[in-house]
Parts: C-alpha cells; structure tokens; sequence
C-alpha cells in the first residue's frame, strides 16, 4: 500500500478534515477536532445544514458544553480535506459516500466510522479470500469501487453519543478509537492521525493488527443487539437474565468459533463479556433504540455479514442466524405497518 505525499497543512500541524455525516459521532468528531484548532468541513443538507450554518455545532462532554463554528455544505463547496471520516449506519453507508466522494482527493485519507463487518474486510489481509466482497455489506462491489484502498484507514469506534438536535450531540463517557491500515502494516500516516486525535481529545490507538478490536466489537454487538430488538431487554437482562444470558452466551459461542477461524485475538472471554454487559445497567442497544424509532436496523453488517463469514470457513452460526431473521422479520414488520403496507 503506497502512502499518498503529505503536502498539506499537516506538517504545520493544522489538518483539514472532513465529516460526512452529521449525525451524533459525526458532531462529535467535528467539534473536538475543531475546537483544536483544525479547519473542519461537514457535509450536511436541508435543515442540518441551515442550522449548522446559522448556530454552528454544540457538544457537551464530560468536560463540558462546546460550541464551534465550521464549514458545512455540499461536497464540491468542501474541498478535498487531509482527512475524511465517513460517519453512518452502515445501511447508509453507500450513499453517504456518493455524497462524499467529491471530497475524496488524491491525499485525502478516508476513515469509515462504520458498525459490523466492513467491506474492505477482505482487503490488504492477504489470506486465500483476498480481494472477496462481503456480500452483505457491499453486494456489487459499490464501495470497493468508490473508495481508493490506498486511501483507507481501518477504524473502530468507542464513542457513545446521542443527537439530541441537528447540530446537537452529547456524549458522557470517554471518546476511543482504534484505527490501523487494512494491511496491518505500520505507518506514518497512521501514527500522525492517531497523534492528532488524541491531542483533540478522542483517545485513538494504532493497531498493528485492526481486525483484532473489529472482531472483539462485532461479537459484543452481535451477542446483544439483534436480541435485544426481538426480547426488548436491556443490556442488564440480556447478560444477565438466566435465560437470556444462555442465548447470549451461546450466540458469544458461535461468534468466536468464526472469529477464531479468521485468526482473531479476542480481547474478552465469553465470561468477562458477559459480566460486563450485566454490569451496564438497563441501558437499551442502539439497534433497540432505532428499532423503537421507527429507523432500519444494522443487521446486514452486525448479523449477516458474520454469517457470510462463518459459511466461507465451513462454520454453521444456527441461533446466530434465526435470532437475526427473527430481528429482521419484526423490523420489516414494523417499517411496513408504519408505511400502511
């Protein structure tokens, strides 16, 4: 993987950076990094973009409340940044990079802040499905298409946010990050980015080894969210309901099993993981919370994408795969009835 020539106002140590996706992380990026100091660009419309605009961006943090000026607009008014952070559910993901694409110079690295498995999964890792599209998540290829590899940083997310309004967000517990290249190879450009973030106050580490953190996420997604949309319990009773704790843990089960066959080190056991989710509290996931409001769920990237994975290593994930039609089919259920379908 080649890095692009660093020419911009990095060495000076002012980046521009771009946030397509104006949602919850995305305004909390944007307004860390801004009140650092570094030119910040949001892509945004409609009334986002109005009171983006009018009133700027707020953040209230565990240090307090924020409020920062930034550029917003379309695409072409943006310019092509250093850095361009792509914040979405992963449903969204494809055309929130359309959008972006525009921004997308021949500097310019792209951050995809993005749940579950990504597309480029199969990308720079070198085994014997090398250059194989995860189906799931980008079934002809879109994204692989859009995005340059060379240009592309490996990220996972520790950032738990709420939009409050456009251009509103908070976030009470300490902002982490783990991004490393897509070919676990170190780099420059990597350890400048994780430097950058961290003095604007998102703790980010670069990892050697980024599939390993992305699989220590997925199956603590995997083993609460879609089970929580068909139960509608909180992390509390899913970890530790007796019943509902064997399916999580079952489900941990068939999760690790498919991870362990891609050689991933998982930082957690099973019993640790579950003691953790108990210890929560009843706090709903974010797919409960989207599924409440009506909003489509991350099951293609959270579930199915891991199910696609485990099938490629000759793995069954058989509770796996019902919860997650079981989540699917109450979902779509749902979204049709509010359509009058």
């Amino acid at each position: 993987m080649t890095e692009p020539d660093w020419r911009t106002q990095r060495d000076a140590g002012r980046w521009h950076v771009g946030i397509a996706g104006a949602g919850a992380i995305g305004t909390t990026l944007a307004v860390r990094i801004a009140r650092a100091g570094h030119r910040v660009g949001v892509l945004a419309r409609g009334a986002t973009l109005d009171v983006i605009r009018q009133d700027g961006l707020h953040l209230t943090d565990r240090e307090g409340e924020h409020h920062v000026r930034v550029e917003a607009g379309a695409a072409g008014e943006l310019g092509q940044p250093d850095l361009l952070f792509l914040c979405a559910k992963a449903q969204d993901l494809l055309a929130l990079v359309r959008s972006a694409r525009p921004m997308i110079g021949p500097d310019t690295l792209v951050v995809p802040v993005v749940n579950g498995i990504p597309w480029w999964y199969f990308e720079g890792e070198g085994g014997r499905h090398q250059g194989r599209a995860v189906r799931a998540v980008d079934p002809d290829g879109a994204l692989k298409d859009l995005v340059p590899l060379d240009r592309l940083i490996g990220a996972i997310a520790y950032i738990t946010a709420e939009r409050m309004a456009p251009g509103v967000a908070r976030s009470f517990n300490p902002l982490k990050l783990i991004l490393g290249e897509i070919d676990h190879r170190p780099s420059d450009r990597l350890a400048r980015t994780a430097a950058m973030l961290t003095a604007c106050g998102i703790h980010t580490q670069a990892s050697g080894r980024v599939r390993d953190p992305l699989w220590t996420k997925v199956i603590a997604n995997l083993s609460s969210n879609p089970l929580s949309v068909v139960s509608g319990a909180t992390l509390q009773d899913i970890y530790g309901d007796p019943s509902l704790s064997q399916i999580a843990r079952q489900m941990l089960s068939e999760a690790l099993l498919t991870a362990a066959a891609y050689g991933a080190r998982i930082e957690l056991d099973p019993a640790s993981l579950l003691a953790m989710g108990a210890g929560m509290g009843p706090v709903k996931t974010s797919m409960l919370q989207d599924f409440e409001k009506g909003l489509p769920l991350e099951l293609s990237a959270i579930c199915e994408a891991v199910i696609e994975l485990a099938e490629l290593q000759g793995l069954s994930m058989p509770l796996t795969r019902n919860i997650a039609i079981l989540a699917r089919f109450k979902s779509d259920s749902a979204l049709r009835a509010a359509a009058g379908l």
